[in-house]
């Protein structure tokens, strides 16, 4: 047992008539495995608390689980924070932050309940995506987002930078990426043709990247660059028009929806290109995975391509079954850039599209060291762990937060969307759930461009988000949760976050 630091929690006697005492709570989200109370409070002044390594806590659990287990012990003597690892003290502070009263008046000082608090997650994945491309929010709006993820216990923040719409992250090698790639006339009107006259714009620099890598792993957060390939990749074609079939001109998009337009598989440069895009990226994010996309990419530009049809044929590529030769020339394609991105090291994460369609037929072979994300439907990661890959929980019905439609977006009903999904499906034997990493919620952002808008979209679900990540899926019960998110309610509120349990978005 390493001690790290070792400072006695200030303590002011309870009977200190003085000053107003107000309690905090371990009624949290995600909620902790296990939390033994015992008679007593400890009331303290702002000060540090006991931290220890501890190479036995949680031993007997799964090798991944161990990585961030941890306990907090509150009593007479103060507050110990103990942990497997140096990522277990972290969350263990995140949790004794959110116990505390979320806010103190003149006069009034914190209490705890003593107690021993055992937690630990249930997947080592657990993921938020923000689409940053569709439209651009600055490094503070990012920071914020990132600390709302820490609140919740998760690790992954999936930063989507490309799109049909707008390219988002600084290329040295290809600056056109940024110069024309980043801006677009405007956005869709509803209900009418064409676009607005606003014009949207945007994008990071390395410098911006460097910084928001550098807090989320600060909070215990990895972040994962996504260049979306080898379809919505419009503004890319609009920067260097040789890369696309038909060699344009092409426009960076001001509609939403699939396009036509995509990267052409039958050029030895497009190849070249995405390579050179991703060595870049991958020297800004040190991250173990690296997302490819992989989705929504018709074929009608390929089927007509003559280097794409000539290379068809140097690969010997045919009709298999569900498995058409323009979807295995994108198999060939991205196993390419997988390729590449293990050679470096890395790994690879994919939409379900490559494999799994909508009809749930296999249609697809991607290398079957790519961690497949179930965007499409709860069975769409079924299929890829039966189909022997690793997989990770987000389909859209259930974790897209960026939805408004209907009622998924007033008052409880859009949290049961959320709370209600199983993860852990009876048609996965052990051996197959193993490879089930995690769970990730997304935020597209089409409809979403404003800093309020985006927070309402995300809070409070985050919070059920959090409980499918994180919480004893044995303990999982809707009533219970609601008195812990009244608290967790209480936290937005003081930090400022707009959240929602209505049905109309704020001004």
């Amino acid at each position: 047992m390493k001690k790290l630091i070792v400072c006695a929690c200030a303590l002011i006697s309870v009977s200190c008539t003085q000053k107003v005492l107000v309690s905090g709570s371990y009624e949290l989200c995600p909620e902790p495995r296990s939390v033994e109370l015992s008679e007593g409070s400890l009331v303290f002044r702002p000060g540090k608390v006991s931290e220890k390594l501890d190479t036995t806590l949680g031993k007997g659990l799964e090798p991944f689980q161990k990585e961030e287990c941890y306990s907090i012990e509150v009593g007479k003597r103060g507050v110990v924070l103990s942990a497997a690892s140096q990522t277990g003290l972290l969350r263990a502070r995140q949790t004794l932050e959110k116990a505390l009263p979320p806010r103190l008046e003149k006069g009034e000082v914190a209490t705890l309940p003593y107690a021993r608090v055992f937690d630990y997650p249930e997947f080592a994945y657990r993921a938020f995506m923000l689409d940053c491309a569709r439209h651009f929010f600055p490094v503070e709006t990012v920071k914020e987002v990132i600390d709302i993820m820490a609140l919740h216990q998760l690790n992954y923040f999936h930063w989507h930078l490309t799109e049909d719409q707008g390219w988002r992250i600084e290329i040295s090698k290809y600056p056109r990426l940024t110069e024309v790639g980043s801006i677009r006339a405007g956005d869709p009107v509803p209900g009418k043709e064409g676009h607005d006259e606003v014009q949207r714009g945007g994008f990071y620099t390395k410098d911006d990247v460097r910084e928001i890598v550098a807090y989320a792993a600060s909070k215990g957060i990895e972040v994962i660059p996504e260049i979306d390939l080898p379809g919505h990749m419009l503004a890319a074609l609009a920067s260097y028009p040789e890369l696309g079939c038909t060699g344009g001109p092409y426009e960076v998009a001001c509609q939403w929806g699939v396009l036509d337009d995509v990267l052409c598989a039958g050029k030895e440069g497009t190849l070249q290109f995405v390579k050179d895009v991703l060595e870049e990226v991958m020297d800004l994010f040190p991250s173990k995975y690296i997302h490819i996309g992989g989705d929504e990419c018709p074929k009608v530009r390929w089927e007509k391509c003559p280097d794409c049809q000539a290379k068809k044929r140097a690969l010997g590529l045919k009709a298999d079954g569900h498995k058409t030769r323009e979807e295995l020339l994108q198999s060939w394609f991205m196993d390419q850039v997988s390729a590449f991105i293990e050679a470096h090291g890395r790994r690879c994460i994919a939409w379900n599209d490559p494999l799994v369609d909508w009809s749930n037929d296999v249609v697809g072979a991607p290398s079957k060291n790519t961690v497949i994300a179930g965007w499409m439907r709860p069975v769409s990661s079924e299929i890829a762990v039966k189909e022997g890959y690793d997989a990770v929980i987000c389909p859209c019905g259930h974790l897209y937060l960026s939805a408004w439609e209907g009622n998924i977006l007033k008052g409880e009903a859009y949290l049961r969307r959320v709370f209600d999904l199983n993860v852990h499906p009876e048609t996965l034997s052990a051996e197959e759930q193993e490879r089930v990493l995690g769970v990730e919620a997304c935020l597209w952002t089409e409809r979403v461009s404003e800093r309020d808008s985006l927070l309402w979209r995300m809070l409070p679900r985050m919070s059920a988000v959090s409980e499918l990540q994180w919480s004893d899926p044995e303990r999982r019960d809707f009533e219970a949760f609601l008195p812990r998110l009244s608290r967790m309610q209480d936290i937005y509120s003081e930090r400022g976050w707009t959240w929602n349990m209505a049905a109309e978005l704020p001004e």
